[in-house]
């Protein structure tokens, strides 16, 4: 009996894996048909619009022609009168006041657009999408009214319908069982004697299969790459974009989590992880949390029974297009640390949750109503802070590592911009 039930279990892994990897394919060869069906209409709009900018063209011809004889026959007749006019239609002399003012215009202008489209502020919103590419999960039509035949906007509504009308229910009502068989087990598995060996074991095995199901329902693919380097103890560092990345993470290994502490349906989980796990939650705003942390941390490392910690040193979600900087706590209670890199593709779901517009609920509907959650899981090998190197020169270097694996931005800045307003020092 057992050994068909482990069968079926493997077989249904299969046809599931199998199943994930034709849905991707049919999402791929989707995307590629609206991208020609977005190029055929823009060539089209192209041809339109020249068309009819040289039918204006052959008409202001005419009508300057015309002009030109009722000009030069005006001349005749009025003789050497005409000096006055050639005057006014002169260009103006501008003195030295006007073209400084208009410099300083420019400048303004100039200025303008580095505050509008500085590269810190573009970074807390979700990054559009690239021209000519479109994966159907546009809320508003006119935003892509001029580029859409009917063949796309049927399409858009058969999507639509496809989403909400089906996959939103079925994956809503499966996070929530996930979410009740996680606090369920975590319940059970925390009754059982801190005197058994097997425990610690047990909880790693049946919290890693809850999350693989999780996972599962959302639809998430992941890709893990290097795994010879997946850590095992110590400090595991990872740039932040989602509290997916956690779920990501927990599903190939165990790890000891640290973060800010939540209300709602992500302080039922963390509370319910706490039963049978070492896990950390502070309160980013409270200076006694935060020193308490690193006390905790390096105790934490210095057992050699704990699993490693996993920390996010943004302290914030960024859209997956940057890594901003890295708080250097975490880099001076361990020497070693095992950097970790995900990047998600955009194509088949936007996984940035931008905190100060929605809820973790609103967020949840957003990605359930997705097509699916993909992404890359990059291991690195452990990097180790030199002798004369800071927790500041030391966060960097990682911070730059972790950047180049991902292939997104290295950026300088604070990721608390996306909260605070920077403070002003007149000192």
């Amino acid at each position: 009996m057992f050994i068909q039930l482990a069968i079926l279990t493997v077989l249904l892994w299969i046809s599931f894996f199998w199943l994930q990897c034709r849905y991707l394919e049919v999402l791929e060869l989707l995307f590629a048909w609206i991208a020609d069906q977005l190029a055929i209409t823009r060539r089209r709009r192209a041809r339109e619009e020249r068309h009819r900018l040289g039918q204006k063209n052959s008409d202001t011809d005419s009508d300057s022609d015309s002009d030109e004889l009722d000009s030069s026959t005006e001349k005749r007749n009025q003789g050497g009168k005409g000096d006055g006019v050639d005057l006014l239609l002169s260009p103006p002399i501008k003195n030295r006041l006007n073209i400084r003012v208009e410099q300083c215009c420019d400048l303004i202008a100039a200025g303008l657009g580095l505050v509008l489209e500085d590269e810190v502020t573009q970074r807390f919103v979700a990054a559009p999408s690239p021209s000519g590419e479109w994966n159907l999960l546009t809320r508003n039509l006119r935003q892509r009214k001029r580029y859409l035949n009917w063949r796309l906007r049927l399409v858009w509504l058969l999507g639509w319908l496809t989403r909400y009308g089906l996959l939103l229910p079925l994956r809503t009502i499966a996070c929530w069982l996930c979410l009740f068989l996680i606090s369920g087990m975590s319940v059970l598995l925390g009754h059982l004697p801190n005197e058994w060996q097997c425990k610690q074991l047990l909880v790693e095995l049946v919290l890693r299969q809850c999350f693989r199901i999780t996972a599962g329902c959302l639809p998430m693919v992941r890709r893990f790459h290097n795994t010879e380097h997946r850590p095992t103890k110590g400090i595991c560092v990872c740039n932040h974009t989602s509290p997916l990345d956690v779920l990501v993470l927990m599903c190939d290994a165990n790890y000891s989590l640290t973060g800010q502490v939540h209300t709602g349906i992500l302080g039922v989980l963390q509370r319910a992880l706490s039963r049978v796990s070492h896990h950390m939650w502070f309160d980013r705003q409270e200076l006694a949390d935060r020193e308490a942390l690193g006390l905790v941390l390096r105790m934490h490392c210095s057992a050699k029974d704990r699993p490693p910690v996993l920390l996010f040193p943004e302290g914030t979600c960024i859209n997956n297009t940057a890594v901003m900087q890295f708080k250097k706590g975490s880099f001076a209670v361990s020497d070693i640390v095992y950097p970790v890199a995900i990047r998600y593709d955009r194509r088949f779901g936007e996984a940035f949750w931008d905190s100060t517009r929605y809820s973790m609920l609103r967020y949840m509907l957003m990605v359930v109503s997705s097509w699916c959650i993909c992404c890359d899981v990059w291991y690195m090998p452990p990097l180790t802070r030199r002798i004369d190197e800071s927790p500041v020169e030391f966060s960097n270097r990682v911070k730059a590592a972790i950047a180049a694996q991902a292939n997104i931005d290295d950026l300088p800045w604070d990721g608390n911009l996306k909260r605070w307003s920077p403070v002003r020092d007149w000192q």
